[in-house]
């Protein structure tokens, strides 16, 4: 792939964001252009209106190519939605030996296997005929006897067993968000959606975070994305329909504005905590359909939006509660998403998990090129597609496969692909 166009599509409620970069040596990457466009026609994952949301991906993809000069090619898109399931299950097999009584070595092919047949054991149970596979992300392996193995390959058994947390997606969301990009005059491969918990990880977590345990939260403008990592694996991954957009839809309501004004409000005034703010500061307040402007206390902006974060976080703590331990959760919780840029909201997640609070920028160390723009919770999202598509793993971890001494780079470069999932 070096060399190569990659371009990433991040179709969220609010924004659809494309960056088109080349791949370069020693698994870096050049930004080469960045497009934005206000999203229309879609609520918090699913297409609301095919034409509408398809003008929006147009224009955001042709801003990218027009600042990079070049075509948008190799397209990998984000999907989320209460629509995705998640499903733990086993695959096992048998490993083939010499000998009956003499074990036989695992190889690559039997761990392509075992995640297969972990995968095709969750997608023939009822209730999932509709849906496609997205993800197989191996948590560990057995051997025999032998539990707990980060990476079985070159390694001895009678029998492989994997335990592989399935991700998969409601076929009609992907049909429709497929049909979206190819309305827009572009295409991509059906095996090039990501979920929008997984390419997240790629650019906001480190090694440590996924050791230690963390809670990743991304609040976006539809909803917000919840990641719970323990041990270095993903265990569990919800999707809470309420995010920015409500926050926004709260002051357009309260202050009689537009949704555009509410949004600019919301963005360069607003506070989660709003006994922070100064109750003597005023700001203008544009009227609707050519109304007159009023003045309006700032604190009465940060007051609803207190109380709509405040909503949110007690629905992300009341959904997540029954999935992680707290005094697992060594490096708390880390924050992304556009919601993210708010000021305080970082208190506000304190008050509401009693966790540790970061507020997570994607990591732009592997990128050159354009990249000051990228600096912001609200890119998370699309420089993780960038990185899950280039196949970009973390140093070596405990439920990591470990890459040296593998042979060949040929058989390195097929491995990275179906680790490119395991968390």
């Amino acid at each position: 792939m070096k060399g190569s166009i990659i371009t990433a599509l991040d179709i969220g409620s609010t924004m659809v964001r494309s960056i088109i970069a080349r791949t370069l040596p020693e698994e870096r990457l050049e930004i080469l252009g960045i497009g934005e466009s206000a999203s229309e026609g879609i609520e918090r994952g699913v297409v609301k209106d095919i034409g509408a949301l398809a003008e929006c991906i147009k224009k955001s993809l042709a801003k990218a190519e027009e600042a990079a000069d070049t075509e948008a090619e190799n397209i990998y898109a984000n999907i989320t939605g209460e629509h995705i399931r998640t499903q733990l299950g086993d695959g096992r097999i048998s490993i083939p030996t010499e000998s009956p009584n003499e074990p036989g070595e695992i190889s690559l092919e039997h761990v392509e296997q075992v995640i297969a047949d972990a995968k095709n054991s969750i997608k023939i149970q009822k209730g999932f005929e509709r849906h496609k596979i997205l993800h197989g992300i191996p948590h560990d392996f057995i051997i025999d006897s032998q539990d707990d193995i980060h990476n079985p390959v070159n390694m001895n058994g009678f029998h492989l067993t994997a335990k592989v947390l399935t991700v998969l997606s409601e076929l009609t969301p992907l049909r429709n968000l497929t049909k979206c990009i190819n309305i827009s005059g572009y295409d991509i491969d059906p095996e090039n959606f990501v979920l929008n918990h997984i390419a997240l990880s790629y650019s906001v977590l480190s090694d440590d975070e996924r050791r230690l345990g963390a809670i990743l939260i991304d609040i976006g403008g539809g909803s917000a994305d919840i990641s719970i990592y323990n041990r270095g694996a993903l265990e569990k991954v919800l999707v809470i329909p309420m995010a920015g957009k409500a926050i926004t839809e709260d002051i357009a309501i309260g202050l009689k504005t537009t949704l555009a004004s509410a949004e600019y409000i919301k963005t360069q005034f607003g506070n989660a905590n709003a006994a922070d703010v100064d109750q003597s500061l005023e700001i203008d307040v544009e009227g609707i359909s050519g109304r007159a402007s009023t003045r309006r206390p700032q604190y009465l902006v940060s007051h609803v939006i207190q109380h709509r974060v405040e909503e949110i976080l007690a629905l992300c703590y009341d959904s997540s509660k029954d999935y992680y331990t707290p005094e697992l959760v060594t490096a708390g919780i880390i924050l992304t998403g556009g919601t993210a840029n708010l000021d305080n909201i970082d208190h506000s997640i304190h008050t509401a998990f009693n966790l540790q609070v970061k507020i997570a920028k994607p990591d732009l160390s592997r990128l050159q090129g354009i990249t000051t723009r990228l600096e912001d919770p609200a890119f998370a999202t699309t420089v993780g597609i960038l990185y899950y598509a280039m196949g970009f793993e973390h140093e070596p971890e405990p439920r990591s496969f470990n890459l040296g001494n593998l042979g060949n780079s040929k058989f390195v470069d097929k491995l990275k692909k179906i680790i490119k999932d395991f968390t």
